[in-house]
């Protein structure tokens, strides 16, 4: 079921015949299918990608896109206002509604199935040191229920974006299955009861609960990401909510790399990542896999919150083969429902690829997905091939698949596009952007990730695009250590 959206990049024999392992690959010699190639990257930079005299499709007039890193979102912001770059991606929240007002730009919180988590150790590999008390699923159910996610929507991500329910396997949202009663909401009051019947009670009178009989007190160890947009905001609430409900909480700030070795070896208890899917949700549920645990350090899986359960491997197995689309949905929510249960991931978070575009010099800019999707950095991005400069002759932009008019227009001759802050580092980020527009593609996923995970990246993390014939700039969003999100 998964042919239809194989996102496998197709390169020339004379090139990769040489080539002992895939990874060896750096892909900056300019080979490219898409509308453009890589003619130069300076990293943590920019990168520049030249009209490739090949393709096949319209010629828009662009000869040149120009992506420029940002390293401050406000500062890439200003620059979009006074027309230096031509489109932003990875725009601040506080910067996003203020460019909202400017009538010479205009703004899309793109929806493509990332999201923002809680992650619990649960201890299934047998690796590291977690908290005893985590793989206890009343004190899982106990931690989710006393974190208020509308508040983060509101208070941290600034109505941007959506309301986190549970893990997104796809950039289709119709994928996520109605959780009902099982969304565990805001509930204090219920929280600390339930740590109360399972024997969690604080004996000395510290605040802190202990493990039933006494002992260990429930003080979980806490990463935080230093890169990421508002993981201190997120860390200060949710510190706060478990405070409330007798467990501490010990914070140590990790850049994406030692993070992730810190989740490679299970030393850890509480963190805060991300992910952004494939279209296809197999590679997303795989994930979550036992044979994606992490056993040995120095070969890492993806399942960072070291879960394993048997019974969402069988379905996993079966959903992998399904050719009937319904009962292929059919298994997959109930792989989300179980996944939910087990409260390893608490999703706080539905993100937005908060992007934004000057309307003076280009036209024709394409959401993926249709009329909710980030026009940048989508999984084929077609805005590439559709854009127009404003007043040139050439041929009309096309419409969006349900019928209605492109998403809107932006900049001119070249294009300038900013990023900022890329979540597993600038290089990484970097190379991920370039391979996508090489491509017409966008590299994706993983957050692990956001740091991200492998696949195709849709998101930059601070970071700023500008497109035209001078170029466009941008860098990308989160996940895994290695290619997150």
């Amino acid at each position: 079921p998964k042919l239809p959206t194989m996102d496998v990049y197709i390169v020339p024999k004379h090139i990769y015949e040489g080539i002992e392992v895939a990874e060896d690959y750096e892909a900056l010699d300019g080979v490219a299918s898409g509308q453009y190639s890589l003619k130069e990257w300076r990293s943590g930079q920019d990168w520049t990608m030249v009209k490739n005299p090949n393709w096949f499709g319209r010629d828009n007039g662009i000869d040149q896109v120009i992506f420029r890193v940002f390293t401050n979102g406000d500062a890439m912001a200003a620059a979009l206002q006074s027309g230096e770059i031509d489109a932003a991606h990875e725009v601040p929240a506080s910067a996003f509604q203020l460019l909202e007002g400017d009538d010479n730009i205009v703004t899309v919180a793109g929806m493509q199935g990332g999201f923002t988590q809680l992650a619990l150790n649960g201890m299934a590999a047998g690796v590291g040191d977690g908290h005893p008390a985590l793989q206890d699923l009343d004190v899982r159910h106990a931690i989710f229920y006393s974190i208020d996610r509308d508040v983060l929507f509101e208070r941290v991500a600034l109505g941007i974006g959506k309301v986190g329910t549970t893990y997104s396997p796809s950039a289709d949202p119709t994928w996520i299955p109605d959780l009902g009663d099982e969304n565990f909401g805001y509930d204090p009051a219920r929280s600390n009861q339930m740590l109360d019947d399972a024997g969690y009670i604080d004996t000395d009178g510290d605040g802190i609960r202990e493990m039933p009989g006494g002992g260990q007190p429930l003080n979980f160890r806490f990463a935080q990401r230093s890169e990421s947009a508002y993981g201190g905001s997120l860390h200060e609430f949710i510190t706060g909510w478990l405070s409330d409900i007798g467990i501490a909480t010990t914070i140590s700030v990790f850049d994406d790399a030692q993070l992730g070795e810190a989740l490679y070896s299970g030393t850890y208890d509480l963190f805060i990542w991300g992910w952004t899917p494939f279209v296809d949700p197999d590679p997303m549920l795989s994930y979550q896999t036992c044979e994606q645990l992490t056993t040995d350090p120095e070969t890492p899986g993806s399942n960072d919150s070291n879960w394993c359960s048997p019974e969402y491997d069988a379905l996993y197995e079966q959903q992998k083969v399904e050719l009937d689309p319904v009962r292929r949905r059919e298994i997959v929510a109930e792989m989300l429902r179980l996944f939910n249960r087990e409260s390893t991931y608490l999703v706080l978070l539905q993100d937005a690829d908060t992007q934004a575009y000057r309307t003076d010099r280009f036209e024709g800019w394409l959401q993926q997905p249709a009329g909710s999707g980030p026009v940048l950095f989508s999984n084929s991005s077609p805005s590439y091939a559709n854009l127009s400069v404003i007043g040139a002759e050439s041929e009309p932009v096309a419409t969006q698949p349900d019928g209605t008019q492109p998403a809107a227009d932006s900049s001119a001759d070249g294009q300038v596009i900013g990023t900022a802050n890329p979540p597993t580092g600038t290089d990484e980020a970097t190379e991920s952007v370039e391979s996508s527009a090489a491509s017409d593609e966008a590299a994706t996923s993983g957050e692990s990730d956001g740091g991200s995970n492998t696949g195709l990246i849709v998101g930059i993390i601070a970071a700023v695009l500008v497109i035209g014939g001078l170029g466009i700039w941008a860098t990308r969003r989160k996940q895994s250590a290695d290619d997150r999100e």
